[in-house]
């Protein structure tokens, strides 16, 4: 009687530790996708300093047709380009979230507005691939790396 008592007690505890391990991996994905369009909210609105926070201190930014971006400082800098040149109406659109432990990735899609030369706009769409990483109870970028589905500019 004593044995069976006994696992029945393990086995609770192991499907309430596999609980509480699947809730927070449900409340990362919602923080992180709410961190996600507050990135999109505050680049749509110029807050540059908002945006950069979302990012670690030794983050690196990988952008397309351009070397990696290494530091949130740099990060800041290279970014004050597109947001200058007004690249806006930026939306992300989730794929999946995953988690394993501190480390997070989040993949999707995205859409955005980007001026021409002649003053018209074009829709730039594509992929992305973001890496967070869980610090105290933050969540931060610690890779982001995004590409456009349409053909090279010629």
């Amino acid at each position: 009687m004593q044995r069976t008592a006994k696992k029945r007690t393990q086995g609770a505890r192991t499907e309430r530790d596999r609980t509480i391990a699947q809730t927070r991996a449900v409340d990362a994905a919602g923080m992180i996708r709410q961190i996600g369009n507050d990135w999109a909210r505050h680049w749509n609105a110029g807050e540059l300093d908002e945006v950069v926070a979302a990012y670690a201190a030794d983050a690196v930014y990988l952008p397309p047709h351009h070397a990696a971006v290494h530091g949130r400082d740099s990060i800041r800098e290279y970014l004050k380009a597109p947001l200058g040149h007004g690249v806006s109406d930026l939306v992300f659109d989730v794929t999946y979230i995953k988690q394993q432990g501190p480390v997070a990735w989040d993949v999707g899609t995205y859409r955005m507005n980007v001026p021409l030369n002649d003053g018209t706009r074009k829709e730039d769409h594509g992929k992305y691939l973001t890496v967070w990483r869980r610090v105290g109870k933050n969540w931060l970028i610690a890779a982001d790396a995004w590409s456009s589905d349409l053909p090279p500019s010629r």
